[in-house]
């Protein structure tokens, strides 16, 4: 079978565009509703009364704002969020590897807007049903104008040569205009267009991604994509006809982006672009990834096909999704799982509701109404002014005391109090804050047990920990493998990073290997607290064990369990903060291998010197033997000479450190915030050489 015409495959895929927009549209309207209760605002399930308390209770706002601050420490710290691993010991496959992790480590967390990619990302999945992050290798072209006066013909090749410099591939220079002078120079103006490739992260706005309702996943969905608007001059600018451009139908959009193909744009009445320019009209921009039987051999092949309604821009194979999807709480077989503002939004509309009535209570013992003879002036007892005065008709023949009395109101307060207290309960039950379940604020607090306390702050982090794996292991997982694919076949060009200080030259597309990922986040807490606690307690036994003189420890050991400790702390500097035992080793081995070259060398002069050859010749090479002799012993000497200074450098280094070690573990735990010095003394151990046991 033949490819499909243009016209054949936009009414394939109207089908699934169709399905995709009306779910999008039901996810939006959810998700409004979702970020309204978030704010408080006064709508929907949460319009008062007139005349009635309007208080609206915060209880999704306060759940995900203290999801926020563990989750961004965790994904905006400094450790990596994901590595690669190797797939066998070969040198080139392990040195890939660290590349990949250094590299898209980067990319998504040392970038000017890093922090604010990875914040909405966040947060949108804790407010939202879920949020989306795309990626991909922006073709960037910018245009300059440079102008020059009096320029003679001799000059005008020089200066486009030098404007152009030895970026060839990517740099355009060519004359804009020429004006000739009177005395025959002339004004010119160059045009410099500039061509760069950058791997580019971006947040998806809810309502502008697209997927197909019965997709298990994005990668297996039917269809995913976004719909965004572009103007019709930014689509001339990427290289499109102005014919083609000219025959996209213009739409209108209104201040909160609203999308959808279907009745969903404004009319032009409500159009936010207040420029009335050809060029700065909009039009709809469909970013689409489906598998279809493009080319007719029977196979569904996925494609990226980007269209503006119903026409069709680009098409091309393109075998793979280049988003990101953030869930806080996964749904089996759901691509789309559900918020944390969804598990609490009947929590806030139960105690909005008893929180009005408490108000509307209280307001009314406070305020009490009354009781009124029909001989007193209403006017007066509605004049609410200190010292007024409630005039009671002349002709009047009953006593002041019976003309105005209050009609009693009981306080039910506390039943409220009460009732609300359970409504917190019940929501730190779904939360997991379970120290407000429990009951157990700062007083109560410092009278229970440690163990106590901290079993159940384990058993309340357990439900955060693991929003923050399921982040890792879906989100940045897919993130970062896409990245990294993305990069390898479309990033053609070399990029300057600076890693821990150190400048690194990255060229993705010499990439061969596709490693499998690890994730770094995501352990409890806790656990981590635990594991540091231990390094420290294993610390203590190498310091003992080495002030003993035992074989059972080196200082490449106690430099690897350092290591560890940093890591556990949230740092990746341990090369800043203590001195790696391998690198002087690595020093000294390379001299010693330079001095067995000068051995070899001086061996095959020997060689030569057994052969029949003249007396001179052979007094000679004698001559430069004997001197080769010499010099290498004088080496050799050097080289011992330095050996024994760097091992007594190194013991006093050592020595000194020894004494740092713990200052610095300190420092440490000063700035993540914990205090492990307690537990590590609990957890020190003492070797009795006596024995050979620990105790």
């Amino acid at each position: 079978m033949a490819k499909m015409t243009d016209a054949e495959l936009s009414t394939a895929l109207a089908p699934a565009r169709a399905n995709a927009d009306t779910y999008s549209q039901q996810l939006t309207t959810h998700n409004d509703r979702l970020e309204s209760a978030y704010l408080s605002e006064k709508t929907g399930d949460f319009a008062p009364m007139d005349d009635q308390s309007s208080a609206v209770s915060s209880d999704i706002f306060d759940t995900v704002e203290s999801d926020m601050p563990p989750q961004a420490r965790v994904f905006l710290g400094s450790g990596d969020i994901i590595t690669f691993k190797p797939n066998s010991e070969r040198e080139a496959d392990v040195a890939e590897a660290e590349e990949k992790t250094k590299y898209i480590n980067w990319v998504v967390r040392n970038q000017p807007e890093s922090f604010k990619l990875i914040f909405n990302a966040l947060k949108g999945a804790a407010i939202y049903k879920n949020s989306v992050l795309k990626y991909y290798v922006e073709n960037k072209k910018s245009v300059e104008m440079v102008e020059y006066t009096n320029v003679d013909a001799l000059e005008v090749n020089r200066i486009m040569e030098s404007l152009q410099g030895a970026d060839l591939d990517r740099l355009k220079v060519d004359i804009a205009e020429q004006n000739e002078t009177e005395d025959e120079t002339f004004d010119i103006r160059f045009r410099v267009t500039r061509e760069t490739k950058k791997l580019t992260i971006v947040n998806v706005r809810p309502e502008h991604f697209r997927i197909t309702d019965d997709a298990e996943d994005i990668e297996t969905a039917q269809l995913v994509g976004d719909t965004s608007y572009i103007t019709r001059g930014d689509l001339i600018s990427e290289g499109y006809s102005k014919e083609l451009v000219k025959s996209l139908a213009k739409v209108s959009i209104n201040s909160n982006h609203t999308s959808g193909r279907e009745g969903s744009y404004k009319e032009k009445e409500n159009d936010t672009n207040l420029i009335n320019d050809w060029a700065s009209e909009y039009v709809e921009d469909s970013d689409i990834y489906v598998k279809i039987d493009f080319d007719g051999d029977g196979i569904a092949e996925r494609r990226r096909i980007r269209m503006s309604g119903d026409i069709i821009l680009e098409n091309e194979y393109y075998n793979h999704v280049p988003y990101a999807s953030f869930s806080a709480i996964l749904m089996p077989h759901k691509a789309i799982g559900l918020s944390r503002a969804e598990v609490v939004y009947e929590t806030q509309r139960q105690k909005t509701s008893l929180l009005r009535g408490l108000h509307n209570n209280v307001y009314m013992v406070n305020n009490p109404r009354n009781i009124v003879h029909d001989d007193v002036d209403l006017d007066d007892m509605l004049t609410m002014r200190q010292n007024g005065i409630i005039r009671l008709d002349s002709d009047s023949q009953i006593l002041p005391a019976q003309a105005v009395f209050p009609l009693i109101t009981q306080y039910t307060g506390d039943a409220s109090l009460k009732a609300m207290q359970y409504v917190d309960q019940a929501r730190s039950q779904k939360t997991g804050d379970l120290l407000v379940s429990q009951g157990l604020d700062a007083d109560s607090i410092a009278k229970e047990t440690a163990t106590k306390v901290n079993a159940i702050t384990e058993s309340g982090a357990a439900k955060g920990e693991l929003i923050i794996r399921n982040y890792a292991e879906t989100g940045f997982r897919k993130l970062f493998e896409g990245l990294a694919w993305t990069a390898s076949r479309y990033q053609d060009s070399e990029t300057e990073i600076l890693v821990l200080g150190k400048e690194m030259t990255v060229n993705p597309s010499s990439w061969l290997y596709d490693h499998k990922i690890e994730s770094k986040v995501g352990l409890g807490a806790g656990d981590n607290d635990k594991l540091v606690q231990s390094r420290q307690a294993i610390y203590g036994i190498q310091q003992q064990l080495k002030a003993q003189g035992s074989m059972l420890v080196d200082e490449l050991g106690m430099y690897t369990n350092l290591d560890g400790i940093v890591q556990g702390l949230g740092f990746n500097m341990s090369e800043q903060l203590f001195n790696n035992p391998e690198e002087p080793a690595e020093t000294l081995k390379a001299e010693n291998e330079q001095l067995n070259a000068m051995v070899l060398q001086m061996q095959e002069q020997l060689k030569l010197m057994q052969n029949p050859m003249a007396e001179a010749e052979q007094i000679k090479a004698q001559a430069t033997l004997i001197k080769a002799q010499g010099d290498a012993q004088v080496k050799l000497l050097e080289i011992e000479t330095k050996q024994q200074q760097f091992m007594a450098e190194l013991q006093r280094k050592n020595d000194e450190q020894d004494d740092k070690v713990a200052l610095k573990i300190t420092e440490l735990e000063v700035a993540a915030g914990r205090d492990l010095s307690a537990q590590h003394q609990e957890n020190m151990l003492t070797f009795d050489p006596a024995t050979g046991d620990f105790e």
